[in-house]
């Protein structure tokens, strides 16, 4: 009998019922225990016993002296986590909560799947508190939103109770996951394919004394090494496939995992079978060949999806971390979490605006390339408003905070952009739809089989019902696509463009509407002086060597298109005055000298005639008492783009422009291509007019450059990133040009009509032979392993068909 002992500052006393290391009630006839200072404690399990003997051989005992309370059971840690959800403090911080709703972001680890997603949200979305729910499957992350003032809690314990791990979301927690996940998936693949290799080997010598013969001693010994090599495989790297396999099962659905576990088991089942009885096919290579294969194909496909991540903590992270606050009548360096709505802050030249503000003093340039795309900044002054993530260009700013960040445009920006990525394609939701219906009608095929089987003649039942998965296996009809895609994809690499989305093609075949962003995709991102008007007597190479002085020092981007020119060397004490233009002397002629707008320089030039148009971006430059000379700064056409939106036009394709620019600017370029264009908009506003067109029922094709343009591009059926795009455009995108060559975007046009034809005869083939051979096999005319050479010659039918794209012509 365990001795009854009592720690000091233990408010429960262990009684004979309870382990004594946990305090979860001990089995009956438990058989457990553990000598804790010479006396015998009685322990539930294998684990207390293990972790108490440690703490005990440690002599670490006075742990059970000094604990205040046992540790928390799994249903004690499900009640914590989600009354730690319930907590007012977290969800000020991290959720959004008005009086409508309450939105909470948490990231869910285990989702790997849309049939995860489907689960999550049917099973959340049946609580009486819950309003939406809304899944970013690529970042692991599910939004709940919940009707005012009620708890988190239910939605959390039904996660738990599905079986995934539930956490607050944060970006940078979310990247810790993905590195863990990164390095347990490596760790899968690398042990798969050792096992495969080594498998693969044993393999080789079965085939081969199958065919020169080889002493059955041997054989059997090859197969008998195969058999645990084999269960290791699929015990460690195959486990995700049984662990979400049953998940499912358990809610009565059915997911690609489904299909795979079955095989799995059956092809390993049946090969264990055929050792044991020293006769029969085993398909120990096979088995190890699948888990690597599919395991390498979802480790690349989340590394894809990693990056996106880390483009969107990036994007946040550019803002500063410590922000000057006005407290006390005092400047002082605060965290930027810890400033609230109404707070005043400063902002630096060339610092990062942290918050959504307004102006309360000081004028200058915001730099809003950020959600505009556009290569001017735009003025501001008092009771402006200004957005987190645009950069001060200008002079000093004080503003006064009118937002949180994560209320904040740049926030709203990012989350359009989650919302986008999960709006799958119309083409890919009806693949999703056909392979759940297969692997019912599969499943259901071979349960037939045997049970008809097994009344005719049981011995071949077993073999009748592998034969039927074996054909009906859809290796070829999963790779009909896959493959093809891959070849066209492979060919546009060749040809300078970067393909981030496998099924890119697919949409870029069937798009029948395109929609352009102007600044970076059809002009040029630099302005060009494109005129200049002098005054009589002045001489234009004098007025622009005056203006390239004047604007030597300046980083405004109206002054680039100056600084490869030649300049006035008399030029001096040149003095950048922020919204407003420059100002220096001639040192020579000892007369001041100004360059900017209209109200800044006739101060000084009474005399300077109004701007000659409205369409351009002018500048003037005057010297004191007379006007010198407006220079015009417009856009030019990107090389190639007329021969571009000629050809696309040729197709009978609807195009237009989307910009972010004034309409006046966007004008002049739309009506240079005959384009019809929307002027003016903020990236949401992008977004609603794709889905508008969406919503008629076009396919379109976005193509952009900007930060701004990433929630268009996302969302769009498919999308292209040109040549100099910000790296978040590119994460957005399904194809990157990385050359100057708008010939390029008519290239992937090209390949992938090329890739649409050889897709369709894959499926074509694939979905015969499957159809054939089932029955066959069903019938008993197709034994096992010539289902496998069978599935086989398909998968390599569909392969050699997909590779006549890389003899497409340019």
């Amino acid at each position: 009998m365990a001795n009854r002992w009592r720690s000091p500052l233990l408010n429960i006393e262990p009684t004979e019922t309870q382990c004594f290391h946990c305090g979860e009630p001990l089995p009956v006839g438990g058989t457990f225990s553990v000598s804790v200072d010479n006396s015998d404690r009685a322990v539930c399990c294998f684990g207390c016993q293990t972790v108490a003997n440690l703490i005990a051989g440690a002599a670490m005992t006075a742990f059970y002296q000094q604990r205040t309370d046992y540790p928390p059971t799994p249903e004690q840690q499900t009640t914590q986590t989600s009354d730690w959800y319930n907590d007012k403090t977290w969800l000020q911080t991290f959720a959004k909560v008005d009086a409508a709703q309450q939105e909470i972001p948490l990231m869910v680890t285990g989702m790997s799947c849309a049939a995860c997603a489907w689960i999550i949200e049917r099973f959340v979305q049946e609580l009486a508190n819950v309003q939406s729910v809304n899944i970013q499957l690529a970042l692991g992350k599910v939004t709940i939103n919940l009707s005012p003032d009620s708890s988190a809690g239910p939605a959390i314990e039904v996660l738990q109770g599905l079986g995934y791990g539930v956490q607050p979301w944060r970006a940078d927690s979310r990247l810790q996951q993905m590195r863990e996940d990164y390095r347990r998936d490596l760790r899968r693949l690398g042990i798969a394919f050792l096992g495969m290799m080594q498998v693969g080997m044993f393999a080789i010598a079965l085939h081969a004394g199958a065919l020169q013969g080889i002493d059955a001693d041997l054989q059997q010994l090859l197969r008998v090494m195969s058999a645990p090599l084999t269960l290791f495989v699929l015990a460690y790297s195959g486990r995700e496939f049984f662990e979400r396999a049953w998940q499912h099962l358990k809610h009565r659905t059915l997911i690609m995992d489904s299909s795979v576990s079955l095989a799995l088991v059956l092809a390993t089942a049946a090969s264990l079978w055929s050792t044991v009885q020293g006769g029969g096919e085993t398909y120990y290579d096979s088995v190890t060949m699948f888990v690597f294969f599919l395991l390498l194909a979802r480790f690349v496909e989340k590394r894809l999806r990693d990056r996106d991540l880390i483009q969107l903590v990036q994007l946040a992270d550019e803002l500063p971390e410590f922000v000057a606050v006005l407290r006390d009548h005092q400047w002082q360096r605060l965290p930027r979490d810890s400033v609230s709505p109404g707070a005043t802050i400063r902002v630096a030249t060339g610092e990062a605006i942290a918050f959504d503000s307004r102006v309360t003093s000081g004028t200058s340039v915001i730099d809003e390339a950020v959600f505009t795309g556009e290569s001017l900044p735009r003025s501001v002054q008092k009771d402006d408003v200004v957005f987190a993530g645009t950069v001060n260009e200008g002079a000093s700013l004080e503003l006064i905070v009118e937002h949180r960040f994560n209320d904040s445009r740049l926030a709203a920006l990012a989350h359009d952009i989650d919302r986008a990525r999960e709006e799958k394609p119309a083409h890919l939701q009806l693949i999703d739809q056909f392979a759940a219906r297969f692997i019912s009608i599969v499943l259901l095929a071979a349960a037939i089989t045997f049970v008809a089987w097994w009344n005719i003649e049981p011995s071949r039942a077993f073999w009748a019902s592998i034969a039927v998965l074996v054909v009906a296996c859809p290796c070829a009809l999963s790779l009909a696509t896959p493959a093809a895609l891959t070849a066209g994809n492979a060919w546009l690499g060749r040809r300078g463009v970067r393909v981030r989305s496998e099924t890119g093609l697919l949409g870029a075949a069937a798009a029948n509407h395109i929609i352009f962003d102007k600044t970076g995709t059809l002009t040029e991102t630099q302005l060009v002086i494109s005129t200049i008007r002098t005054a009589q007597g002045i001489d234009t190479d004098t007025a622009l060597g005056t203006a390239a002085a004047l604007q030597q020092f300046s980083n405004h981007p109206a002054a680039r298109p100056f600084h490869h020119r030649a300049q006035n060397t008399a030029v001096r004490n040149v003095e950048i005055i922020a919204a407003q233009g420059v100002e220096g002397w001639d040192s020579e002629r000892n007369i001041k000298l100004r360059l900017g707008n209209l109200a800044f320089c006739r101060h000084i030039a009474p005399g300077l005639p109004n701007r000659p148009d409205e369409n351009h971006y002018w500048v003037a430059l005057v010297e004191d008492g007379r006007w010198l000379a407006w220079i015009s700064l417009s856009e030019s056409l990107r090389l190639g783009t007329q021969h571009l939106v000629a050809e696309l036009k040729s197709e009978a394709l609807t195009l237009e422009i989307l910009s972010g620019d004034t309409e006046s600017r966007v004008r002049q370029i739309a009506s240079s291509l005959d384009l019809t264009f929307t002027a003016e908009l903020k990236p949401d506003e992008k977004l609603s007019e794709l889905q508008k067109r969406q919503s008629a029922g076009a396919t379109v094709m976005a193509i952009g450059d900007g930060l701004n343009d990433a929630p268009l591009l996302r969302a769009a059926d498919v999308s292209i990133a040109v040549a100099g795009a910000t790296a978040l455009a590119q994460t957005q995108a399904d194809f990157v040009i990385t050359e100057e060559n708008t010939d390029r975007i008519l290239m992937i046009r090209k390949a992938a009509h090329a890739t649409r034809r050889i897709t369709r005869q894959n499926l074509i083939w694939a979905a015969s032979y499957n159809l054939v051979g089932l029955p066959l096999a069903a019938l008993g005319y197709i034994p096992p392993w010539a289902a496998a050479l069978g599935m086989s010659a398909s998968s390599l039918l569909v392969v050699l068909n997909a590779l006549r794209l890389r003899r497409l012509k340019d």
